[in-house]
């Protein structure tokens, strides 16, 4: 049964969010600061605790949330010991590999994995077989969270 209560909280927060777009848009339009830059890098002036986080909203998904859950039922609880690995994972790529990242990548001007493979091989084909790569996997990974999402939606609301 559709639970129609639920659906203006919803719209209106997307409201919201629309109105901070809106807003930030035009406020990032006065400022003089290149827009790739600003996007993906926080203009390179984010602090630890921005960055961290900026980890926890990738980690808090519909995997996360859907998945995870579902997989430790079925396997049990050494599923659950696998998932904590990402912590001390996540400290690795960010306290030890980051740092390097970031150092090599203001030297050579990067912004994406991409701009690091054209800077080291210098090779057309490289970077388009990387960017497919990229393009394919990040398409599959999003049409996972939008299908664990319109499940939540379904269960939540009762909408088909």
């Amino acid at each position: 049964m559709a639970r129609f209560e639920l659906l203006l909280p919803m719209i209106l927060y997307l409201a919201v969010v629309y109105g901070l777009a809106v807003y930030s848009g035009r406020v990032m339009a006065k400022l003089k600061v290149g827009f790739v830059e600003e996007y993906f890098l926080g203009s390179r002036a984010m602090g630890g605790f921005v960055l961290a986080m900026t980890l926890v909203a990738t980690y808090t998904s519909a995997s996360s949330f859907v998945g995870g859950p579902g997989v430790a039922y079925n396997v049990g609880l050494g599923w659950v010991f696998l998932a904590m690995v990402q912590v001390p994972v996540a400290y690795f790529t960010l306290g030890v590999l980051g740092k390097k990242f970031a150092i090599v990548a203001r030297k050579i001007k990067a912004v994406t994995v991409t701009d690091f493979l054209r800077a080291r091989y210098e090779s057309p084909a490289v970077v388009i077989i990387a960017s497919l790569g990229v393009i394919i996997f990040l398409v599959a990974a999003m049409v996972a969270q939008f299908i664990g999402g319109a499940r939540v939606f379904e269960a939540v609301t009762g909408f088909p």
